[in-house]
């Protein structure tokens, strides 16, 4: 009776273990997807669109969502 009640005890133990670490995981996945939302957006100069700071073409400190509308733009000028 010991034995199988120090069995069933350890064998919670351990489950208890793993679905800790499950969900330790997918909190941490959640807060690194938290923080690339907080990214900062930026405008495109020629077309006004919205896109992250980091994806964003730059020049003169104007803002550019690709490199046709970088030179589109400074052909202009």
């Amino acid at each position: 009776m010991g034995i199988r009640l120090l069995f069933i005890i350890l064998t919670l133990w351990g489950i208890y273990i793993i679905v800790r670490r499950y969900l330790a995981r997918f909190s941490e996945s959640d807060r690194r997807r938290e923080n690339n939302a907080a990214d900062n957006m930026v405008q495109c100069k020629v077309c006004n669109t919205y896109l992250p700071e980091a994806e964003a073409l730059t020049k003169d400190g104007d803002f550019f969502c690709s490199e046709a509308h970088l030179i589109a733009r400074h052909d202009k000028d």
